[in-house]
């Protein structure tokens, strides 16, 4: 299928295809090596070489001279692109016939013959080397590199990818559907795949992906940037993340971002030097964690501190106390509860257990633990107070703040409260607040 049949045509040929014909060579000779000091007598030798090389390429070959003649090609060229054994044939067969065949029969879609093969002439006829993927109708995948040669003239290459591309497109199909965000980074750390997801999850711009991927160092400085490892050095927040990918080793973690959410992250070296990590958002998951936990120590109707809470605090208290620092107890009971309980419903009895419970926590500081033990029954743990005097002002606080009327529904309601105080030396006891002090200590 070589159609040169001179010195001058055969040397070209020779020397324009050899560095990509060699990647063929079933003998795995190189062909600059194999044709390398030939003579005129050794060309038909040479020739009849490199067309056995051709024809057993795993790669479709054409070539063609400055006026667009082909004056190369082998038999995977006719297998990939299906043509007719005789369509090159004739002496003065041309790219443009090639461009003709395959327009009429749908290969580069619809669209007008003549302005389809027009634009395919100009371009072959400017010689600019390129490289890209062409899905036949058939569903299967080309790749088309092309080079010009030296003198004028050009050779293209067609390499059956389809197997390739399937395979890709399942990863991608993965990636893309991945609940989480993903990313894969090569042996250089440059960013080869990523979904969506994880430019949503990471509220990255989209002028970061939008000319090429980020290398990890870029998404590092970036992220460093704008606080997302929060305060510090940027290059050194950005080279410690570095030095980390040194160990190749896997690693889970959960960040917090900025904006409160949460994330799972997970990293795994790959076979090839690369690195894949995947970002989960488990915001919901650690709500509902911290939701149970404060349910384990908070009561469910005022959403004060409940006996388990209270005892935890009251031990730490007392621990204190030891140590000489300061604290009390009050223990109060709500006088006429059960009256208004029973008058008028548990609706309301409940609301106003809500309210007493708003006028308890803002009549303490935040330092203060508020626990609700049961029904009308009350506790107020004073952490860390400076003199025994404190205890009495709160314990007038609170019940000027239980004398108020409360208003619920339509109905005003009058309460008053009853305080116990203990003190961690056991002084101005009652009865139910030395019980609570003495569990304690």
């Amino acid at each position: 299928m070589i159609t040169a049949d001179n010195k001058s045509s055969l040397d070209q040929l020779l020397r324009s295809s050899q560095h990509l014909l060699a990647e063929g060579s079933p003998s795995g000779r190189r062909l600059d090596a194999a044709f390398s000091g030939c003579d005129a007598p050794d060309l038909a030798g040479s020739a009849k070489l490199l067309e056995i090389l051709l024809e057993n390429s795993p790669v479709g070959v054409c070539m063609s001279d400055a006026e667009l003649k082909i004056v190369l090609y082998n038999r995977r060229l006719l297998e990939l692109l299906e043509l007719p054994d005789d369509i090159f044939a004739s002496q003065t067969a041309t790219l443009e016939d090639l461009f003709w065949f395959n327009t009429r029969r749908g290969e580069y879609g619809p669209g007008d013959d003549h302005k389809i093969v027009s634009r395919r002439v100009t371009l072959a006829k400017k010689g600019l080397a390129h490289v890209y993927e062409r899905e036949r109708p058939n569903g299967t995948v080309l790749e088309v590199r092309g080079f010009p040669i030296k003198g004028g003239g050009f050779v293209s290459i067609y390499s059956d990818v389809t197997e390739q591309r399937r395979k890709t497109r399942q990863l991608e199909a993965i990636v893309n559907h991945f609940p989480g965000g993903i990313c894969l980074f090569d042996e250089n750390l440059e960013m080869v795949q990523h979904n969506q997801k994880l430019v949503e999850l990471l509220d990255y711009p989209e002028h970061l992906f939008r000319d090429q991927r980020p290398s990890l160092r870029q998404l590092f400085q970036f992220n460093a940037e704008r606080g997302e490892y929060g305060d510090g050095d940027v290059t050194e927040l950005v080279n410690e993340r570095m030095e980390r990918l040194n160990e190749r080793s896997i690693h889970e973690y959960r960040r917090k971002r900025p904006n409160g959410k949460v994330l799972e992250v997970r990293g795994a070296p790959v076979d090839g030097g690369g690195f894949m990590t995947t970002y989960t958002d488990v915001t919901a998951e650690c709500k509902s964690q911290e939701l149970i936990a404060h349910m384990a120590m908070h009561d469910s109707l005022t959403g004060l501190a409940n006996r388990a809470l209270l005892m935890d605090r009251l031990q730490g208290a007392a621990a204190r106390a030891k140590r000489g620092v300061q604290m009390a107890l009050h223990y109060l009971d709500l006088d006429k509860f059960k009256p208004v309980n029973d008058a008028f419903g548990h609706a309301v009895g409940d609301e106003l257990l809500k309210q007493v419970a708003d006028r308890l926590k803002h009549s303490t500081r935040d330092t203060d633990t508020v626990a609700r033990l049961g029904g009308d029954e009350f506790v107020i743990l004073q952490a860390d107070i400076t003199r025994s005097e404190d205890a009495i002002l709160l314990a007038e606080r609170i019940l000027k703040a239980m004398a108020s009327t409360f208003e619920i529904e339509d109905l005003d309601v009058q309460i008053g409260a009853s305080i116990g105080i203990a003190d961690a030396k056991n002084r101005q006891l009652n009865s139910r607040a030395e019980f609570w002090c003495k569990r304690a200590c």
